[in-house]
């Protein structure tokens, strides 16, 4: 199950930042994660999980931002020591690589909620859902 991340690259100031989240804000787009990576030189890549992606993404371009659109997989896990390391393990003997991941925010006590790029989401699922690992939607 994919979900649609946003990734835009912008200064890393504080007000650059602001920019873009009050600019999605005003036209009633829910942030729900985020990760800010700084590339060098005052820029960044701010990826986002919001309410309404390809409307985000609409938004950013007409205000000039350069943004894209990115799968990615939502995954539910224990919030307690473990956690994470249980679900990773079972990527040990495959050949699926995680290119990136941050976490959620999430709504439901003693879960952890994490956003993964996987060098192939689909793979990765699979694994996944074969595994038990529960996965979530939250856009699209």
């Amino acid at each position: 199950m994919n979900n649609k991340q946003i990734t835009v690259l912008t200064g890393n100031s504080a007000s650059h930042l602001s920019s873009v989240i009050s600019l999605l804000s005003q036209e009633k787009i829910d942030l729900r994660a985020h990760c800010l990576v700084d590339n060098g030189n005052a820029n960044c890549k701010l990826r986002m999980i919001v309410s309404d992606p390809d409307k985000a993404v609409q938004i950013l371009k007409d205000n000039e931002f350069a943004a894209v659109i990115n799968d990615v997989v939502i995954i539910e896990t224990d919030d307690k020591p473990g956690g994470l390391s249980r679900m990773l393990n079972i990527f040990q003997e495959g050949d699926v690589r995680v290119e990136y991941s941050y976490t959620a925010a999430s709504e439901s006590p003693g879960v952890a909620v994490m956003v993964f790029r996987f060098s192939d989401n689909s793979k990765a699922v699979h694994i996944l859902e074969n595994n038990g690992i529960k996965l979530s939607r939250s856009n699209g």
